[in-house]
This record gives structure tokens, C-alpha cells and sequence, in this order.
């Protein structure tokens, strides 16, 4: 089988967390993840905004940057950008080539897709020769793949209850996965934790290199990165300015080009996320939700749910799901029975996340309100597809974050 095709059925191997197989691979390639400079984000949520910010303001002051983010809205290239535009195809199946090839050699383990895209990106930031990486971690820290890249500085983002069939049932336990980025001598900033027992054990780790960002209670998170993207800056000399950047999903206002509907995306995909982005709703709305499976889906909706309970902000909800990703998808009709119980009015169920995007839409323009995407990454990267396709837009183009 060709490279495509042998990465393409490692999705199906699952998540192995554990460093020798990805370990091995490097050092059979010439660890080209120690050719550069790293600084390495961790974290539940928020640590793939603060990558792109970060990647903006280095690529600003006049270094070439590499930024390995996960998951993907449509592509798998998009993982891997050089000064925010993600790699040529052609150059990425090249590189999973060389990982094919070293990998059947001798006694190396097979990889996971995960740890493939992950050498993928050193191979590439090697070759081009880039100054600075930007590298969020794909599942917890400590044995994620990217703890070998060679960072000088690591950053933790928000903790809090996800994937606990992996990383732990407990926020003390996530901690101590995510608190694994630590490297003596490395400076590591955490954002501030409501949970006290959070701070005491990343500072158990870290010890004196351990250094607290303060959180404005009233800012939204993409502005707290955006504050703590600065701080980084100037301590790297990167100069004192935001440079400009477009998180397809995330950052605010972002929508596909030339989109001109009234309709906010979100990929708030957990319990803290969901609780985030509802704060902020202020007028009523139309809501389109479609989501991964979870493993306690009760508790990663329950801000959702209890919104959906007691407030009138839904006019109405229409239940759809992704049609891609690591996790099968939540069908509508379960997701509907988690979130919308207590509704009195049924919400509209579409498998097709297309066509659930068009009918809220003019539910929305009926109602003469905005419309409000939230769930799955993936739900929103079928979204920007289609929109490509049918517009004749450069999808390439629209997944260049700076």
C-alpha cells in the first residue's frame, strides 16, 4: 500500500500514549525535532488558540515558524504549517514515505496516526529550516509524542474534566499528566487554576520554574491568550505587538470567506467550553450542535444542558453530527436526548450536517436571529468544506491561520 493508505489505517489502531515507538522513529531519522528551537502548550482547552497566536507574533517579528497543532477541520495537512499556511500534500506524503519506510525496518514499532503526523512535522520544520516551532500536545503531556521536542519554554492552558478514560477521573490526576510537559530548568506557565490542588501540583513538578499567569474572570478565553501570547512575546524579544491572526472555528468572528449569514462558530466541545461560550450569548439565538461520543457525555454537557433547561436564549436547536474524526460520532437522536429532556419544544433532528446547517440557517432568518454552531471541530470543518467547494474558494487559503 502506498503512504496515504498505510497512514490512513492507522487511524484505526487507536490512542497509545507511551514514548518508545515515536522515541525510536526520531532517532532512526536523525532527531529532526532537536534542529529547533520549541515552545511546547498543554492543556484541556484554549492551547491550539494560543498556539496560532503565538505562531503569528514570532512569524511578525521575522522568524519562520512551525506550528504542529491537532486535531484537523478537514485536511490532515493542516496539522503541519510553516509561517501559518499548512504543507503542500505533496510534500506531507513524502515525509509519511520516510516514516513507512523506517518504520518496517528492523524492530521499530509501528506508530499511531497520531505520532506519524507528529515526525511528519519535525521532518518538515527541519527541512525548512525553521527558527521557532509552536507544538500543542495532542492527549495529556506526559507520554504524548511531542515531550521530545526540545522546548525552552512550556505553557499549560485550562484543566479540566476530559478524556478521563485516559488521562484520569480526577482534575488532580489530569494535572499530573499535563503537568508531564516539565523539563528542569524550563520555565512553565500555568494559567490560573480555581482549583487550588491544580497549582500545588504543577508546582510539586516544576518547583522554581513554575510561574503563574493571572486570569481576568471578565475577559473571554481568546483574549486571555491573547494577553498571555504577549507576555511570551516580550519575554522572547518577539517585540511588544499582536500581530493579527484567524483560528478557523475559534477565534472571534471567524467565519469562511465571503459567508455573510449571521452565524457564530464555536468548537466548545466539553463542559468548561460550553460553559465559556454561554456566558457570552447575550441575545436569543438559533443553536446547531453536533458532537463526538464522550466518555460520560452527561457530564461533558451538563452547562448545556442546564442552559437548555432554564433559558429561553434557544429559540430553536437543530441536532446534527460530524461526519468525520478520531471518535465515531453521537447520533442526533442521543445527544438530543442528553442535552434537550426538559425542553418543551422538540428540537430538529438532520444526520447530515449540511443540510442541518442550511435548515438552521433559515430558521435563524425566520426568527431574525443569529445562528450558533457549536460541538465538534469536525462539525464545523464539514461546514467550511462544502462552503469551499461551492464558492470556489481555496481551502488551503481558508486554513492559512496568519
Amino acid at each position: 500500500m502506498n503512504a496515504r493508505e498505510w497512514l490512513d489505517d492507522l487511524r484505526f489502531a487507536g490512542m497509545k500514549l507511551g514514548l518508545e515507538r515515536v522515541e525510536s522513529l526520531l532517532e532512526h531519522l536523525g532527531d529532526p525535532q532537536l534542529k529547533f528551537p520549541s515552545i511546547h502548550v498543554a492543556g484541556t482547552n484554549g492551547k491550539g488558540s494560543l498556539c496560532v497566536q503565538l505562531s503569528a507574533n514570532a512569524a511578525a517579528s521575522g522568524l519562520r515558524v512551525g506550528l504542529f497543532t491537532t486535531p484537523h477541520l478537514v485536511m490532515v495537512e493542516e496539522r503541519i504549517r510553516v509561517d501559518g499556511r499548512p504543507i503542500d500534500s505533496a510534500d506531507f506524503d513524502r515525509h509519511v514515505e520516510v516514516i513507512q519506510a523506517a518504520a518496517s525496518e528492523g524492530d521499530l514499532l509501528e506508530p499511531t496516526f497520531y505520532e506519524v503526523t507528529f515526525i511528519a512535522a519535525m521532518l518538515h520544520f527541519a527541512e525548512a529550516g525553521i527558527d521557532r516551532a509552536i507544538i500543542e500536545t495532542g492527549l495529556g503531556g506526559r507520554g504524548d509524542a511531542t515531550c521530545l521536542v526540545d522546548a525552552d519554554l512550556c505553557i499549560i492552558t485550562t484543566i479540566s474534566l476530559d478524556h478521563t478514560e485516559v488521562l484520569g477521573e480526577t482534575l488532580s490526576e489530569i494535572a499530573r499528566e499535563k503537568a508531564g510537559i516539565y523539563r528542569p530548568g524550563v520555565p512553565l506557565i500555568a494559567l490560573e487554576s480555581d482549583d487550588p490542588e491544580v497549582a500545588a501540583i504543577i508546582s510539586e513538578i516544576a518547583g522554581d520554574d513554575f510561574y503563574i499567569h493571572q486570569k481576568d474572570p471578565y475577559e473571554s478565553p481568546w483574549e486571555t491568550w491573547r494577553e498571555l501570547s504577549l507576555m511570551v512575546s516580550l519575554l522572547m524579544n518577539w517585540g511588544p505587538n499582536q500581530a493579527e491572526c484567524r483560528w478557523p472555528g475559534r477565534s472571534p468572528g471567524w467565519k469562511p470567506t465571503n459567508m455573510q449569514y449571521d452565524v457564530k462558530f464555536s468548537a466548545a466541545h466539553n463542559d468548561e467550553g460550553f460553559d465559556a461560550e454561554l456566558s457570552r450569548i447575550e441575545e436569543p439565538c438559533v443553536l446547531l450542535i453536533g458532537m463526538s461520543q464522550k466518555d460520560d457525555i452527561l457530564q461533558a454537557t451538563s452547562s448545556l444542558a442546564s442552559e437548555l433547561y432554564h433559558s429561553p436564549t434557544f429559540r430553536h436547536i437543530v441536532v446534527s453530527k460530524p461526519t468525520s474524526g478520531r471518535l465515531p460520532a453521537i447520533e442526533p437522536a442521543d445527544l438530543a436526548d442528553t442535552i434537550c429532556s426538559n425542553r418543551l419544544d422538540p428540537p430538529l433532528l438532520i444526520d447530515d450536517p449540511i443540510r442541518a446547517f442550511e435548515w438552521a440557517q433559515i430558521m435563524a432568518r425566520q426568527a431574525g436571529v443569529q445562528l450558533v454552531v457549536m460541538g465538534s471541530i469536525y462539525l464545523i470543518g464539514d461546514i467550511l468544506k462544502d462552503w469551499c467547494e461551492n464558492n470556489g474558494l481555496d481551502l488551503r487559503d481558508e486554513l492559512s491561520v496568519h
